[in-house]
């Protein structure tokens, strides 16, 4: 892969983590969702609060209204992709082992099915999030 490849790959792939960030927001903002703020006037209320903070707020009040939205598996996976999240955002250039080009190219190769592998999943999950926040949102309009 060459680095700009990989660099627009990177790129759209921290566009689809915003993209999840937002569909967790949304999510949050229907739960609460009544007759004084709808939804999208809740949304922020969660404006700063960061990925793993939304997951856990999402289990709280799947608790407090007894309804199930995601599953345990659901939350371990969101776990995972946030991770994953982290370390693209803020380790991938800079941590133990930075990337690194070489001559335009990637220098190692396992980044690359790496980075398309995370791409893939994190556009597998932005359409389930959308299809659960948009379900969420008809429920507590």
């Amino acid at each position: 892969m060459t680095e700009d490849e990989f660099r627009i790959m990177h790129s759209r792939l921290i566009e689809y983590y915003q993209l999840l960030e937002m569909r967790l927001k949304m999510m949050c903002a229907a739960f609460l969702a009544d007759e004084e703020r709808g939804w999208f006037e809740r949304l922020d209320d969660y404006e700063s609060d960061p990925f793993g903070l939304l997951t856990q707020k999402i289990k709280d009040l799947q608790k407090q209204t007894k309804t199930i939205q995601l599953t345990q598996d659901d939350f371990s996976t969101l776990d995972s992709i946030r991770e994953k999240r982290n370390y693209w955002v803020h380790q991938c250039f800079g941590g133990r082992n930075p990337i690194i080009f070489y001559r335009g190219q990637l220098r190692h190769n396992g980044y690359a099915k790496k980075i398309i592998e995370d791409f893939n999943e994190a556009v597998e999950w932005d359409e389930k999030l959308t299809e659960i926040a948009r379900a969420t949102e008809i429920k507590y309009r």
